[in-house]
């Protein structure tokens, strides 16, 4: 089993109390999302942002998708709209665990 994740930013964003596939789905669709990272599991984003960029997060809402396949994935071959293509088909159909803080949220599929 190979674990993967998935980091999306967005200009900081108001989240309502309850987040829905939909909501992620309609910040994507909509051009408002941009890929951050896509490889292997992280367990935290200081692993992918550097300092410089750590004052410029608090404008961010950041979104983690964690995910597993049973294969490979090859991310260098992918462009961001295949990636976010992927975020879209897996919000759709998987059943995701979705949790939010005050402005990041975190999705398991």
């Amino acid at each position: 089993m190979e674990q993967h994740t998935l980091v999306l930013s967005a200009v900081k964003t108001v989240l309502p109390e309850s987040i829905s596939s939909d909501f992620v789905s309609a910040l994507i669709n909509r051009g408002l999302t941009q890929v951050e990272y896509f490889g292997r599991e992280i367990d935290n984003h200081c692993d992918i942002i550097s300092h410089d960029m750590e004052a410029a997060s608090r404008d961010l809402t950041f979104i983690d998708i964690h995910f597993d396949t049973e294969d490979p994935i090859g991310y260098e071959g992918l462009d961001g709209l295949q990636v976010e293509t992927l975020a879209l088909n897996m919000l759709k159909e998987c059943r995701a665990e979705i949790r939010r803080d005050e402005k990041d949220i975190t999705i398991y599929l």
